[in-house]
């Protein structure tokens, strides 16, 4: 064989070729949707060995294999580059998945659009995520470009020869386009502003009328809440009215704080845990009067009740301060300092607001209206600008140099036991963990100013991609939230689906946690184990929604289409295996002694801290607390069926194992009950206003055509108004605020995501432990960094 233009290979160049291009040694960076098909391409079904590639390599000097696999973002490119540059000759690079080969569909402030653009990219794997059958084939591709080659020369130190990949990046205008339009076309105005005819003030969706948003009856207790807290503060509070989801109350700034602290332990019924936090940049609304400049929003949450309750906070001027409620709860922390990130809002009364999610230089607040959108509207980024983005040093998080005998560990971002480009900053004093930080934002992909540009149903594809190892089970909190505050009533069939489906991704989602949380502790077995049971999930889920992890499924008002001839028996035959497979994983793992050393009494935490931080999900129930919302503040089809909620007493490492485990066997009770219980009808609402319309319906009468039409092409145009719904994740309560301006596209969106709460809670409770502890504790919460950076 002989490389284009090059000359011909000799005997020597045939033999190191072949050799190399079948022992190639993969490491891997990223860790998102496309590394989890990643990691499914080296178990035993696809079997990645067969084609020549090895198990990861833990170091970039072990490896002549980078593959970049998900999203590259502005803060986390110098790691990346980094890393190529450690790699020994010769050395190849692979941009697996439309994220990492052009910024794929987050074209956003944050995002790099194209690896290439800062490392030379060989093979391009395209998909989203690509299924580990497109990186093999990548693979394959790779071996023909290796065994092109002509090492030989170099390898006696001869010019001429050539071995590894491409040694250049792309540049953009260059070797490169980001030009939306498509090459060959930049010579045409660009759709949007520039084309938009002259006189046309902006989106025709204001033409539409809507009916006014779902409203609720607000109860006597509530209002009784209100006149108490009117009584006591005076008329600083306001109950606003109407609303979709909550008792609402608007506090002037000056009593927020003391009117937030009496709601945490009001003796009659408390508050005790800060839900969510979030801000509103109001200087966009169709109709100003009336508005602020911002508004913040906090949600707490009654156990008692079971019912939550917002708070707004209205604020004036250009860079606003606020009381910081840090004092009252915690895990305020880094809530207060992402919104000083994104919206450049202070908090009085706390320690210094350090950045959180974005790099300590970036210029402007991403949230902020006027801040710009798109990153293809940005300069082009470049290694030029990488020198700017390098991470801050580990003295500046902590806030304090090493004491005496300590030393300072920087464990990630990018490292196999973070579980996603997110960094530990460790004080140490031997093994033993002194003071930690966490620095997020390395996985920052923008989704909530994405939202703002999205029809309410474009933006159903993002919200897979916040949990991705729960696919469907995103979808349902964005839907569900949306149906809340336009008041849509979900057919039974539709709710029933949906139910059967989010815990077949629970299972999922549990599967990979149990076999990478065994792994993290050394022991190898339990994931090849688990994948092959989690590929007999995936098998069904693409069944029925033509997906694996990304389904993008779910359809505000129902789903889109019926249950495929065959599913039952599908269901069945998983049902009738996996318990027997549940008592398998158990008896490897629940008396293995080196298991029980490592996880037994391992970072405890208690129900109240739990509380405290706002730790939700598995990881609270672990603590004691049987709160889930599927029994407690039920939605869907939840009410109808019959399982437990599973808790365990020490909050420890094992407790959480304990209560997943368990959580497996309900699932398949729900799975079982939802496939013997199926009811009969229709699959989509029949208020066509804000839904895609059946198809049948459009073919038959004109109303439908015309909103199947309005609502497939412009969006339904949602009525003005607001509301959250949360749902119980696998990973714990997901929940999705809304706010509608009476447009096409959400004017605001926020995502409490489980993880963010879960995982700032270690500061709490890992310091006094060793670093194998924070090991085994990273890998027992079960997080994922899209959800906690958005």
């Amino acid at each position: 064989m002989t490389a284009p233009g090059s000359a011909p290979q000799n005997a020597v160049d045939l033999a190191v070729d072949w050799c190399r291009a079948n022992s190639l040694w993969p490491f891997f960076f990223g860790l998102s949707c496309c590394f989890v098909e990643e990691a499914t391409a080296f178990t035993s079904r696809y079997d990645i060995a067969r084609f020549g590639s090895e198990v990861f390599r833990g170091s970039p000097r072990q490896s002549d294999v980078l593959i970049v696999s998900g999203t590259i973002f502005k803060k986390v490119a110098p790691i990346v580059l980094r890393l190529y540059e450690q790699m020994a000759e010769p050395r190849w690079v692979i941009s697996m998945g439309s994220c990492s080969n052009t910024g794929g569909m987050y074209d956003v402030y944050s995002v790099v659009q194209g690896v290439d653009q800062i490392l030379p990219v060989d093979i391009y794997v395209p998909g989203c995520p690509p299924r580990p059958e497109a990186l093999l084939h990548g693979l394959m591709e790779l071996q023909k470009k290796v065994k092109l080659e002509r090492p030989s020369r170099s390898i006696v130190g001869l010019s001429g020869g050539v071995q590894g990949g491409r040694t250049s990046e792309l540049f953009e205008g260059v070797t490169k386009a980001m030009d939306t339009r498509g090459p060959g076309f930049t010579g045409t105005a660009v759709r949007g502003t520039s084309a938009t005819p002259p006189g046309f003030s902006g989106s025709r969706s204001r033409l539409m009328w809507t009916p006014p948003a779902a409203r609720i009856e607000v109860s006597g207790p509530d209002r009784s809440l209100a006149d108490e807290l009117s009584e006591r503060f005076g008329e600083g509070v306001e109950s606003l009215e109407p609303v979709s989801d909550m008792l609402t109350l608007r506090v002037a700034p000056e009593t927020a704080h003391d009117v937030l602290a009496y709601l945490k332990t009001r003796p009659a019924s408390p508050y005790p845990r800060l839900e969510d936090l979030t801000a509103i940049d109001e200087s966009a609304r169709q109709a100003k009067q009336g508005y602020p400049d911002y508004h913040l929003v906090y949600t707490l949450l009654n156990f008692r009740k079971a019912s939550r309750l917002r708070i707004k906070v209205p604020l004036e001027g250009e860079a606003p301060d606020a009381a910081s409620v840090t004092d009252v709860w915690p895990t305020a922390d880094w809530y207060e300092r992402e919104v000083r990130d994104m919206f450049g809002i202070g908090f009085t009364g706390r320690a210094p607001l350090k950045p959180l999610i974005l790099p300590p230089n970036w210029p402007g607040h991403p949230l902020r209206k006027s801040h710009p959108r798109r990153s293809t509207e940005m300069a082009p980024f470049t290694r030029e600008d990488l020198p700017s983005l390098e991470p801050v040093d580990a003295t500046e998080l902590l806030g304090r140099a090493a004491g005496e005998e300590e030393m300072f560990l920087n464990f990630g971002p990018h490292h196999y036991g973070t579980h996603g480009v997110m960094r530990y900053v460790l004080a140490l004093h031997g093994e033993t963990i002194r003071d930690m930080d966490i620095e997020i934002g390395y996985h920052h992909r923008g989704v909530e100013k994405i939202a703002e540009h999205q029809s309410w149903h474009q933006f159903i594809p993002y919200t897979d991609r916040v949990d991705y190892l729960a696919g469907l089970a995103n979808n349902l909190s964005y839907v569900t939230a949306v149906e809340k505050l336009a008041g849509i009533k979900v057919p039974d069939r539709a709710e029933y689906i949906r139910v059967m489906l989010c815990e077949f991704f629970r299972l999922s989602n549990h599967l990979l946690w149990f076999g990478t949380f065994v792994q993290d502790l050394g022991m190898m077995s339990a994931v090849f184990y688990t994948f092959r049971e989690r590929e007999m999930v995936l098998d069904f889920i693409e069944t029925v929604t033509g997906g694996r992890l990304h389904p993008s499924w779910l359809r505000i008002g129902g789903v889109p289409q019926d249950l495929p001839d065959g599913w039952r028996d599908q269901v069945d035959r998983f049902v009738k295996i996996f318990p027997s497979r549940i008592k398998e994983y158990e008896a490897l793992f629940s008396k293995n002694p080196i298991f029980t050393a490592r996880t037994k009494g391992v970072t405890p935490v208690s129900a109240e801290d739990a509380v405290q931080w706002g730790i939700t999900g598995p990881n609270l129930r672990a603590c004691g607390p049987a709160w889930d919302l599927r029994k407690k503040i039920p939605y869907g089809a939840y009410p109808a069926f019959d399982f437990e909620v599973p808790t365990a007493h020490t909050g420890d490492c094992y407790a959480r194992y304990v209560v997943r485990m368990e959580e497996m066997r309900q699932s398949l009770r729900i799975i079982e009950q939802a496939a013997r219980d199926m009811p009969p009808g229709r699959i989509m609402t029949d208020d066509y206003r804000y839904v895609l319309p059946d198809k049948k319906d459009a073919l038959k009468d004109i109303e439908s055509l015309i909103h199947h039409f309005v609502n497939s092409s412009r969006g339904p145009t949602l009525p003005r108004g607001e509301a959250y719904h949360a749902t119980e994740s696998p990973r714990g309560e997901q929940g999705y605020y809304v706010v509608s301006d009476g447009l096409t596209c959400p004017y605001r969106l926020h995502i409490r995501s489980p993880g963010y709460a879960n995982v700032q809670a270690l500061r709490h409770y890992v310091p006094g432990h060793t670093i194998p502890d924070l090991v085994a504790t990273v890998a027992s919460i079960d997080y994922i960094l899209p959800d906690i950076d958005r």
